[in-house]
């Protein structure tokens, strides 16, 4: 079983390990929670790495640039918010 906490855990530790300057995928943290079922977890990422963003603690990007997480399609990493 997945819990918030573990996806919590490794998204912020993949930010402050790559810092401001490297970004990440959803299914980078899925792979490095539950490397067997990713996939089914991907939306419970999702949702998590959206507090985070709301916090402030993480940033989402496109193509290299911040954008609404809320109002984006298409793949989208993460990466430590440089506040």
């Amino acid at each position: 079983m997945v819990f918030v906490e573990d996806i919590k855990r490794v998204i912020l530790q993949l930010a402050n390990e790559r810092g401001v300057g490297r970004s990440f995928y959803a299914s980078e943290v899925a792979r490095a929670v539950d490397p067997d079922n990713w996939k089914n977890i991907i939306d419970q990422v999702k949702f998590v790495a959206s507090v985070l963003i709301k916090e402030g603690k993480i940033v989402a990007l496109r193509a290299g640039k911040p954008v609404d997480f809320f109002n984006s399609k298409g793949r989208i990493k993460f990466r430590r918010s440089q506040v």
